[in-house]
């Protein structure tokens, strides 16, 4: 089922719209790929979209079949849902919802060998732009990262939707996106054109833009969301968080833009399944940035963006992701770094680094 990763660079979405007033729109816009759409939805998203969704695929003459999924995206619920898409002869996929809904319908897209659509109801997460899917086991532990060799085919966001959305996602999406500079940098505190690949640096440097503009707007931003209104920095975080991290994603292959915050995240989704169950995404990537940081050599950075962090009501401690700070839980968490392709140093230094920068989450 896997695919081998071509050369090529995939940038994203060959259709991308992001602003008020579209759910009433996505009929007409769907209708470009297809009559009949196989929807794969949250409870909670399919609600915050469905009476405005439902009149406008009617109006265009779009028929569906809707399955509400709470589990996991893994390969059992991608073939199980590609079957449905076949019997009901669909023509594409349609995700609506946060990262693990996105991620499933672009995995149903590639086992149904049909095109795949996402409406994110959040900006939590670069998800609905990326071409590949974080697979994880039925019960949520990680897996691998599947990646494809071709583009979505469309990514359409709904200002309305994501001012009404639950401040904790976007400001989780916002930390998940402002983490692409600081683990681009994995180990070294500054990066140079002369001794990086050019996609790298270049990526590196979007994340940079990315992360001095939402150093700036990211914090009224979210006191917009929490008030449910559509501002410019409310618009400007949510195609910052998911639009232009995406690009990021794509441009390294989704394979620099995430280092040891990354790879906590995976680590606790693994070990860690039940206790940080509660926990998404981007909340994990946030407490995973002190470590992070503190292996750069940047520790100095840390107060302010725990600072930043506090301002939004992220979890700041494992702890308070749910998982005990023991020793053991650390070492769990450090050897699961260590294994993991974004560690491969046999310097002992390197290795007692990695060792106290793993203790600065707690």
């Amino acid at each position: 089922m896997a695919v081998e990763l071509d050369t090529a660079i995939k940038f994203g979405a060959g259709r991308v719209r992001c602003e008020q007033g579209l759910l009433e729109q996505l009929g007409e816009e769907f209708k470009r790929f297809g009559n009949k759409m196989l929807i794969v939805a949250g409870p909670r998203s399919w609600d915050a979209v469905k009476d405005r969704l439902v009149p406008s695929m009617e109006a265009a003459g779009v028929s569906w079949q809707l399955e509400i999924w709470t589990g996991w995206c893994c390969y059992e619920g991608a073939e199980e849902l590609a079957a449905k898409a076949h019997e009901a002869g669909c023509d594409e996929i349609v995700g609506v919802g946060g990262g693990k809904i996105t991620d499933l319908a672009k995995a149903v897209g590639e086992v149904a060998h049909l095109g795949a659509i996402n409406v994110p109801t959040s900006a939590s997460t670069c998800a609905p732009f990326t071409c590949m899917s974080v697979m994880y086991t039925a019960e949520g532990g990680k897996l691998r990262s599947w990646r494809f060799d071709h583009e979505i085919d469309a990514v359409y966001m709904d200002l309305d939707v994501i001012a009404a959305c639950p401040h904790r996602y976007n400001a989780a999406g916002v930390m998940d996106a402002m983490a692409k500079k600081i683990e681009m940098l994995n180990g070294k505190p500054e990066m140079h054109l002369e001794d990086t690949p050019i996609d790298v640096f270049t990526a590196f440097n979007m994340a940079a833009y990315v992360y001095d503009v939402l150093d700036k707007i990211a914090l009224d931003a979210i006191e917009d969301n929490r008030a449910g209104k559509v501002t410019k920095n409310l618009s400007d975080m949510a195609f910052l968080n998911v639009i232009t991290t995406g690009v990021i994603a794509n441009t390294t292959k989704s394979f620099r833009q995430s280092e040891l915050a990354h790879v906590i995240y995976d680590g606790v989704r693994t070990h860690f399944t039940h206790e940080a169950a509660d926990a998404i995404h981007g909340e994990i990537v946030a407490v995973g940035l002190f470590c992070q940081l503190y292996f750069n050599g940047l520790k100095d950075k840390e107060e302010e963006l725990r600072e930043f962090m506090r301002k939004m009501d992220l979890p700041l401690t494992l702890g308070e992701l749910g998982i005990e700070p023991t020793e053991e839980n650390l070492n769990t968490i450090e050897e699961y770094i260590v294994n993991s392709r974004h560690y491969n140093s046999d310097d002992p230094a390197d290795r007692q680094r990695l060792h106290e920068a793993v203790r600065e989450m707690v």
